[in-house]
C-alpha cells in the first residue's frame, strides 16, 4: 500500500507544461500564484489522505481532528495562503467572543511581559483558533482530497466508474 501511496503523489505532482498544446509556455504570470497555491493546497491534503486516512466501507475517512498538530498548522498555512492570507479577524478569536477569551488572556499577558514564552502562548492560541474557525473549510478540503485519492486507487486497480441503472448510484467495478 505504500508504494500505490508514493506512487499517486508522484503521479498528481506532475505538471503538463511539457505537453503544450496551446504553446502558451512558460513566461507567463497573471495569477499564478493563486492557482499555485490552491494546487499545493490540493496536492497536501491528497498526500495526507494517503498517509493518513481509513479505509473503510469503500471509501477513504479522514477527520481534521485526527491529524497531528504540525499537518493541521501546514494545511491551514497552505489554506491561508490560498485564499491570498485574506482571512477573517474573527478568526483569531475562534469561535469565543467572551471578554476573558484565550486570545485576549494570552495577548494581554504578551503586553504586560513580553518574552519568548508569552509570544509563544499568543502564537500556539492564534493557531488553535484559526484551526477552528476554518475547520469546515478544513474538513472540505480533506473530504475532496479523500474522493479524488479513492477514484485515483480505484482507477489504478482497473475499476471503473459507472451509475446503477436501478439505484442511480456511482458504482466501482472491473471494465
Amino acid at each position: 500500500m505504500h508504494n500505490r501511496n508514493l506512487a499517486y503523489v508522484n503521479t498528481r505532482n506532475q505538471t503538463s507544461f511539457e505537453e503544450d498544446p496551446f504553446d502558451l509556455g512558460l513566461g507567463f504570470s497573471q495569477g499564478m500564484t493563486t492557482m499555485c497555491h490552491a494546487r499545493a493546497l490540493e496536492l497536501y491534503a491528497e498526500e495526507l489522505v494517503s498517509q493518513h486516512a481509513t479505509y473503510e466501507c469503500e471509501e477513504y475517512r479522514l477527520d481534521l481532528e485526527n491529524l497531528p498538530e504540525d499537518k493541521q498548522s501546514e494545511l491551514t498555512r497552505l489554506f491561508l495562503e490560498s485564499i491570498d492570507r485574506e482571512f477573517e479577524s474573527e478568526a483569531i478569536h475562534g469561535n469565543d467572543f467572551s471578554i476573558e477569551n484565550d486570545y485576549t488572556c494570552a495577548l494581554l499577558a504578551m503586553l504586560k511581559d513580553n518574552n519568548a514564552e508569552t509570544r509563544e502562548r499568543l502564537a500556539e492560541v492564534t493557531r488553535k483558533n484559526i484551526i477552528i474557525w476554518y475547520e469546515k473549510s478544513l474538513q472540505k478540503i480533506l473530504n475532496d482530497a479523500c474522493e479524488s485519492y479513492l477514484c485515483y486507487t480505484n482507477q489504478e486497480s482497473g475499476l471503473r466508474c459507472h451509475q446503477d441503472e436501478d439505484h442511480g448510484d456511482f458504482v466501482w467495478s472491473k471494465a
